[in-house]
């Protein structure tokens, strides 16, 4: 009761606040940052009562504080905030790079291929097929296009619905203090699935906009591509030999630094075109199995430290959720997310079967592919900018952008809460020693 309290009287002195202050001024984004830090923590401990994620309480906020509903927090400051969510991007995937250890991971090294297969490569055909056949739904996209024209855009729309979530996996995982051989194949498929829709997205963009005769540089997506992705694990690498020699020669205000390190990469990453996931990742992975220093103190601290970011970024993840372009495509919207989740139930199933997989890593590891953020937003803007240059008219990109939108929302609400359920069934809920997340029980 005190938490709904408080959550109230918040919500109170954000409306009062909002008006001696501008949106777009530095007053206004430390004031939205501040409010979804306080408003964010309280719902996640109200919903964590009723024994839902307190993740999911995160997002919620983002829906009823952001611009399509009580607008305390308006796109502007959502705009201002961007450095919040690269951070947190980044943070997670240091965190989820320095759980994969090279060892462990050999033995699931077949089932993840098989994942990546037939679960998340899998999935890109069965959604694209669905589109396809559901073409008469979306008239400002297809009407104009021939069968071939027409093929290569859902698959484009196929790749970039197949994105994932590493985001809300590794949260998940941090919440529920999950350890075991379905958390690690969670962890390392829905890595390795992002590396994959990355990669694979510019490709079918490059090859689309050949097909419907937009002018796009082949030659020059691949070189952008290959540098994003090479050019980000040689930087992290660099950053994770830093990182490892500053452990060894100083010791004292390692995470400090290192998380000074995350925001620097997330303010430039983007204008040097590298990839903070990547980058990141590759940095963590090489703190764990090849450098000499021990990170393990380092990044137990690094829990404790991360939360603020945590909590404001999901929140604002939730912020760009439409609940009105939701409702009004629920139909569309409902099938493509039950075709996507049945695609990556029936790849993953094959996938173990072929790998003889623990059983529990065969009944629960395809739920890991399910949820959706950051990524999946981020494609759906790029696919709303780039098929007016296609030739289409812009209401075809605002289609484009409404069925991703309505998809990554749907995943957003319903997919935290079915994951967390599976973690805790799974038994391996609670079993790893650390910080809890958002400094509560799970």
């Amino acid at each position: 009761m005190i938490h709904l309290i408080l959550l109230i009287a918040v919500g109170g002195m954000m409306q009062a606040a909002r008006s001696f202050t501008t949106d777009a001024s530095v007053a206004g984004t430390e004031l939205a940052f501040g409010f979804l830090l306080l408003s964010s923590y309280f719902m996640g401990k109200i919903f964590n009562r009723f024994g839902l994620p307190k993740l999911t309480g995160y997002i919620a906020t983002g829906v009823l504080a952001g611009p399509f509903v009580l607008e305390f927090v308006t796109k502007d400051m959502g705009l201002s905030l961007k450095v919040v969510s690269t951070t947190a991007t980044a943070i997670l995937a240091l965190e989820a790079g320095s759980e994969l250890e090279i060892k462990q991971i050999k033995p699931i090294l077949k089932t993840l291929r098989g994942i990546t297969l037939f679960g998340v490569i899998g999935s890109m055909f069965m959604i694209a097929t669905a589109l396809f056949f559901m073409r008469p739904m979306f008239p400002s996209i297809f009407d104009k296009l021939d069968t071939t024209q027409s093929m290569a855009v859902c698959f484009a729309i196929g790749v970039a619905l197949s994105a994932q979530s590493p985001a809300v996996v590794m949260a998940m995982l941090a919440e529920t203090r999950s350890e075991g051989p379905l958390s690690r194949t969670m962890l390392a498929s829905v890595v390795v699935a992002d590396l994959t829709v990355i990669t694979l997205f510019s490709v079918v963009l490059a090859i689309t906009g050949a097909v419907i005769g937009g002018k796009v540089d082949v030659a020059g997506t691949a070189l952008a591509v290959s540098w994003e992705l090479i050019g980000s694990m040689v930087f992290g690498v660099l950053l994770g030999m830093l990182i490892g020699q500053y452990l060894i020669s100083v010791k004292k205000g390692a995470t400090m630094f290192t998380l000074l390190l995350n925001v620097i990469v997330a303010e430039i990453g983007a204008r040097m075109h590298l990839d903070p996931l990547i980058v990141m990742l590759a940095a963590g992975i090489w703190l764990r199995n090849f450098s000499r220093a021990d990170s393990t103190k380092m990044m137990h601290d690094f829990q404790t430290a991360q939360l603020p970011v945590f909590l404001v970024f999901f929140a604002l993840a939730g912020s760009k959720l439409d609940i009105n372009v939701l409702f009004g495509s629920l139909l569309p919207v409902g099938i493509i997310a039950v075709v996507r989740a049945s695609s990556f139930f029936m790849g993953a199933k094959i996938a173990c079967k072929r790998s003889n997989a623990d059983e529990v890593v065969a009944k629960y590891a395809w739920f890991g592919l399910v949820p959706q953020a950051g990524l999946a937003l981020a494609l759906a803007l790029v696919l709303k900018n780039t098929l007016p240059q296609f030739g289409f008219d812009q209401a075809a990109g605002d289609t484009a952008a409404v069925i991703l939108f309505g998809v990554v929302g749907f995943n957003e609400c319903v997919a935290p809460i079915v994951l967390r359920i599976m973690l805790i069934r799974s038994g391996e809920a609670g079993k790893k020693q650390g910080v809890d997340f958002a400094a509560g029980g799970h």
